[in-house]
Formats: structure tokens, sequence, C-alpha cells
């Protein structure tokens, strides 16, 4: 498991966001040196609509970085969940301050197969296997592997996407 980091970084902008699922916000640093390979680090911080795990995570985050701005929120914290417009007003205040974040590397991979027959697409891939008459697709999480026959493969291309998960924010 890829260790944590912990880098300096500039708070650059929020985001308001709502959807079915709830609301929360998208807040974006940006890293103060170059010891990090993005130059930008996005974190979504969900708010609700109810007053549950995800939601007082969201909650921290938010209030740690209006702490290290000095901006004080009025009422109980709680009181904050799924008030994403309202939170993104101090928020904006905040634009500027510098923090330290505790990132976590992450990353997904995705194995695409063009074949005779159309376009197959495997999420959560831990490996591809090449073996002489098919690809083999092990998944993450102890889920059954996907033989794909190399008969019907016109083409074929394994992507990984890479991020930082944000687990910590203090002030710099």
């Amino acid at each position: 498991m890829p260790a944590n980091r912990r880098v300096r970084a500039t708070f650059t902008g929020v985001v308001p966001l709502r959807g079915e699922g709830g609301s929360g916000v998208l807040l974006s640093f940006r890293p103060v040196y170059a010891r990090i390979d993005v130059e930008r680090i996005d974190d979504f911080a969900y708010l609700g609509p109810d007053l549950e795990l995800p939601a007082v995570d969201g909650l921290g985050k938010v209030f740690r970085i209006l702490r290290a701005a000095r901006i004080a929120v009025p009422g109980k914290p709680m009181d904050w969940v799924d008030r994403e417009r309202e939170l993104t007003a101090f928020l904006e205040r905040a634009v500027g301050t510098n923090l330290l974040l505790q990132l976590r590397p992450r990353s997904r991979m995705r194995f695409t197969a063009w074949t005779e027959s159309g376009v197959e697409t495997v999420e959560d891939v831990i490996d591809v296997l090449e073996a002489p008459d098919a690809y083999l697709v092990i998944r993450r999480r102890g889920r059954y592997p996907v033989r794909i026959p190399r008969s019907s493969v016109v083409r074929q291309h394994t992507e990984c996407e890479r991020w930082y998960e944000v687990l910590d924010i203090e002030r710099a």
C-alpha cells in the first residue's frame, strides 16, 4: 500500500454541487512545492442531505479549512448539513489560505477490448494476464476473473486513472 504524503498547499476554490444523492462542495488546492506530480488537487466534501458519517467527514474538512483561515461560522457544525450554498460563501473568503494536506495516492485501472461483437470494458482491474488464447482480467474485491478470447479481440487498451485523496487538513 502506498504511503501517505504531507503536502503544503493553497486553497484555491470551491464549487457547490447538488444532485439526487445529496449535496456537497468541490474543494480545490494547489501544491506549494513541486514535491507532488499534479498541479491541482480536487476533493469532494459530501454534506448530506442527512446527518450520516460521510456528511460528518465532509463537514470536518470544510470546518478545518475555515479554522485555518480564522473564519468563524455561527451555530453548531451539525446545523450546516445540506447547506452547501451558505458554506460556499464562507469558503470563498478562505481562498488563498495555506494548508498542510495529508494525501493518499489512489488509482483505478480499466481494461477495454474492442471485439468483433462490440466493446467490452472491465472496471476495477488488478492485473491483465495474456495467455496464448485469451486475456484474463483479474478484478478487485475477489470478483471472478473475466476471460476474453484473443481470437475475437481487434484492439485492447489498459488505462490507469490516478488521483490523491485528502485524508486530513491542517493549518500550515
